[in-house]
């Protein structure tokens, strides 16, 4: 229950009035002059993302109550969270406004912006602002503005929180509009980390003193005010920071100790690309997402620790134009130890093979650092979206904390799966790095042409790798500097799609119980896939037959969409499936369906049979889902 009460959050007008003169009421106000207070005890308050932005309650943080208003997605720093105003809201008339903001990652601080957007009496779009303030991450902070005045030509109006400069997620809590003049309480104004400043008013005096002996005495408890008071920096409140700060006050001395700067090269790093290159590589940084896995690896490879990176896709990343680089340029500069490449491209193939796959190929490996590139291969399908869900799902779950980054590649032509990929990644919050971004406003600008990437509709030719490869290691550089580190990684417990496949593992015959091939003959795997069973055609059609424990089934199947491919009936439990050979987008490589999934693991009792004895059909795997 939120213990806080409006009453005692605000100053009426009324009340003031005893100070100064009357400020009238030019509004619908509530009997203490609030015409909203949004809370996000439970709903997100008629609040909506903004550009690319997401909204949702989330009970991580709050600064009062439970929970409040989480902001994620951004891709800009216009992207944020907003709010229709409603008819109450009188143009030409002033209003009080507040919002208390928390970021928890990315930089050492942020700069907030509350502003109001609103179409002028042309039609024009305008946004005005209403209040900023810098924070420190882990800190929240007050945007207010007792007297903001509404255009008075404005329509069409809503309030909004952005940022000055980053996509950091943020935090939004207890919103309030009042009338004019009513002081809101919130959670104090901007919080710029001077050392000695200890209650953050921008001063250095008598007050942050008697502060800083209520910390050393342990009358007080205020996080904030403790960053401030180790103005020696040796990362204590001691007796030595008190008496720096009262000769600092006193006028004995006029600086205290410079901070030790991050011990950082990164931080200093001047790239030397041209204006288009730089801005090409930046444009590729669809979204830093949380660094701490990466960086983590990255340095404890420069200790000497072996490094593992491991690429999970299709043709693109089996062809190794992108992948050879970046793998050399991640050795070259972080590798103290030993290093390894695993190369898991699969022509030909989509996530879902992959998910099927990835036991095999990528988890037995043990990689530090994964890269998952299947955009131009996966499709709108659901069986698309969650198997690369529950791919990135298995993969951040695994015991030794691997990174995860999402490639997102195009086809000439401009087919791409990032839509959902991005979607995938930003709910995972891992770094997102999009060659369709990038491409897209290179061809569009003139600064590159197809012929400077592509060899055919899809595959990149040696310079057009180098292109991917530069961009990886661009957002690298940017990772590792102090500014764009996290501090922690909590993998999320929602989904954007769905992850129930991430327990499925290509099952050996062998594994599987009264396992009977039936009228399908055993022969060669495909790639990795390490067997193959080809239906006899004109035989009796025999099924093959096995039980298994688990929640469900993939098939791993020879497609193409050509004609002559035949189709399966998959029974599990006495339902079927049926699973067609001819699909489009396939050119006679492995794809896969679902063939059986239920909420509970449980028995399988398995039957697959030919729709038409006299069709092909090849199965190159059994996924089950455990």
């Amino acid at each position: 229950m939120r213990y806080k009460k409006l009453a005692s959050l605000l100053v009426p007008a009324v009340m003031l009035a005893s100070y100064g003169s009357f400020i009238p009421y030019n509004c619908a106000c509530a009997a203490d002059g609030t015409l909203f207070n949004d809370s996000f005890e439970g709903s997100t308050d008629s609040w909506t993302g903004r550009g690319a932005a997401s909204v949702k309650v989330s009970g991580d943080e709050s600064f009062e109550g439970t929970s409040s208003l989480f902001v994620s997605g951004r891709t800009s720093a216009w992207n944020g969270a907003c709010k229709e105003l409603s008819a109450d809201f009188v143009p030409g008339t002033e209003y009080s406004f507040s919002a208390n903001v928390k970021f928890t990652s990315g930089g050492t601080s942020d700069m907030f912006y509350m502003k109001l957007q609103y179409k002028d009496a042309s039609g024009t779009v305008n946004y005005s602002g209403i209040a900023e303030a810098e924070t420190m991450k882990g800190e929240w902070v007050q945007l207010a503005n007792t007297n903001y005045l509404i255009p008075a030509d404005a329509t069409d109006i809503q309030i909004y929180v952005e940022t000055a400069n980053s996509t950091n997620n943020f935090y939004l809590d207890d919103v309030t509009a009042a009338a004019a003049g009513t002081v809101i309480k919130g959670s104090g104004g901007p919080k710029k980390l001077i050392y000695g400043d200890l209650n953050y008013d921008q001063k250095i005096n008598a007050f942050d003193v008697a502060m800083e002996r209520e910390l050393l005495a342990k009358d007080i408890v205020d996080k904030s005010a403790e960053k401030a008071a180790d103005v020696d920096h040796d990362g204590n409140i001691g007796v030595s920071d008190l008496v720096l700060l009262e000769e600092y006050v006193m006028g004995i001395t006029d600086h205290f100790p410079e901070p030790p700067k991050p011990d950082n090269k990164w931080d200093d790093y001047q790239e030397t690309a041209s204006a288009q290159e730089l801005g090409f590589w930046k444009d590729s940084i669809c979204s830093m997402g949380n660094t701490y896995r990466l960086t983590n690896k990255l340095e404890a490879a420069q200790q000497g620790a072996p490094l593992t990176l491991a690429y999970l896709g299709g043709s693109i990343t089996e062809g190794k134009k992108y992948s050879s680089p970046f793998s050399a340029y991640i050795k070259d500069n972080f590798a103290a130890g030993s290093f390894t490449e695993v190369n898991a491209g699969m022509s030909g193939t989509s996530s879902v093979v992959g998910l099927v796959r990835s036991e095999k190929d990528i988890v037995s490996k043990n990689p530090d650092i994964i890269v998952m590139e299947f955009s131009v291969n996966d499709h709108e399908d659901i069986l698309y979206k969650k198997s690369f869900e529950s791919c990135v799902k298995k993969f951040l779950e695994l015991p030794n904390e691997p990174a995860v980054i999402v490639l997102i590649n195009r086809s000439k032509g401009g087919f791409s799966s990032q839509a959902q990929m991005e979607k995938i990644g930003r709910n995972m919050d891992v770094p997102i790095i999009s060659m369709d971004n990038a491409l897209t406003k290179a061809f569009n600008s003139g600064y590159l042409s197809p012929s400077d990437y592509y060899t055919d509709e899809y595959h990149p030719h040696d310079a057009g790798g180098k292109l991917i490869s530069n961009c990886m290691a661009y957002f690298v550089r940017q990772a590792m500097r102090t500014e764009n580190r996290s501090d922690s990684y909590t993998i999320p417990t929602t989904a954007a799609f769905g992850t129930e496949y991430e327990t499925c593992v290509n099952t050996m015959p062998s594994d599987l119980e009264n396992f009977n091939a039936g009228s399908f003959a055993a022969g060669q795997g495909y790639g990795s896939l390490p067997y193959g069973y080809t239906f006899q055609k004109f035989s009796n059609n025999t099924p093959m037959t096995f039980k298994t424990t688990g929640k469900g089934l993939i098939i791993v199947f020879k497609a193409d969409s050509k004609d002559g491919m035949g189709n399966i009936l998959v029974t599990v439990n006495g339902k079927t499936t049926t699973i067609k050979g001819k699909k489009l987008y396939t050119w006679g490589g492995p794809d896969a369906e679902l063939g059986y999934y239920q909420d509970m693991s449980g028995e399988l009792d398995v039957s697959i049979k030919m729709e038409n004895a006299g069709s092909d059909f090849t199965i190159w795997g059994l996924g089950v889902i455990k």
